[in-house]
């Protein structure tokens, strides 16, 4: 038997249409990031010409509207509010700079289909963020005309309900999707939560700790790695479930296929709640 597994390299990023709009997210309160931010930002304007969006409350952040070549730009940026305003069809691209953190905060703009990002690495955590801002006009170049390789990664859909809504079949306040991982724990409380965990409406197991991580590969190397997990490759189709410091010998890190539906719940004799 021989069997073909494709190499994630081999996906390569095609535009269908020249990107027009470009979302650049720069790491908050770091006064180190200000100057690649407008430079890279005075380079999308005049050298490609593309419009260029930015979150509205960078335009009073004091230690950018101070620099000197701001003023220059500052009528040509177009601002967005993320509470209001929905970018998943006014962005083609979109730039973080920043660590791990920015990544995962612009993942959270778009709440339905993702822009091609590319992230540079001015940041602490570097897990997600593979580009050097050194040589930044040839690698956005580059991608923008479509000659880069694509990493697709998967998210979660955390619907969060309360009892009541449950048993009045209400529809849920909390219905969104992340990138790294949802934690489920004991919160300030001493005691330790009870939790039952089902997969596909069939209960698994109860867990007795401090909590639960469920992460995708792409959180596999934040919390979940750090709680004893294994680092799954990003192009692993699969779900992580990690208990935090369980009360058992039993319950170690599974890895279940990622479609998957885990169901999480307190558990009824449990003397403690849980916080997400």
């Amino acid at each position: 038997m021989v069997m073909t597994i494709q190499d994630p390299a081999s996906q390569r990023l095609t535009w269908y249409k020249p990107p027009l709009t470009v979302l650049v997210i720069k790491k908050v309160r770091d006064a180190m990031v200000i100057p690649p931010f407008i430079q890279l930002v005075k380079w999308f304007i005049n050298q490609k010409r593309m419009v260029v969006f930015v979150e509205s409350a960078i335009m009073d952040d004091p230690v950018l509207t101070r620099h000197p070549e701001f003023g220059h730009i500052k009528e040509k940026l177009m601002t967005f509010d993320e509470k209001k305003d929905d970018l998943t069809d006014k962005i083609d691209f979109c730039c973080c700079l920043g660590g791990d953190g920015t990544l995962l905060y612009a993942s959270s703009l778009f709440q339905q289909s993702v822009p091609p990002i590319m992230a540079f690495h001015l940041g602490s955590l570097g897990f997600l963020t593979p580009f050097k801002f050194e040589d930044f006009e040839a690698q956005v170049t580059h991608v923008l005309e479509g000659h880069a390789a694509l990493t697709l990664r998967s998210r979660l859909r955390c619907i969060l309900m309360k009892k009541e809504e449950e048993e009045t079949s209400a529809k849920p306040n909390t219905n969104q999707l992340v990138l790294n991982e949802v934690v489920i724990d004991r919160g300030p409380s001493p005691y330790l939560s009870n939790i039952d965990l089902y997969l596909d409406g069939k209960l698994i197991t109860s867990v007795q700790g401090d909590g639960l991580i469920v992460s995708t590969p792409t959180g596999s190397t934040a919390y979940a790695v750090a709680a004893g997990a294994s680092m799954i490759h990003p192009s692993v189709p699969a779900v992580m479930v990690t208990p935090i410091c369980p009360h058992s010998l039993s319950f170690r890190p599974i890895v279940v296929p990622a479609g998957v539906e885990l169901k999480i719940c307190v558990s009824p004799d449990s003397r403690n709640t849980a916080w997400v």
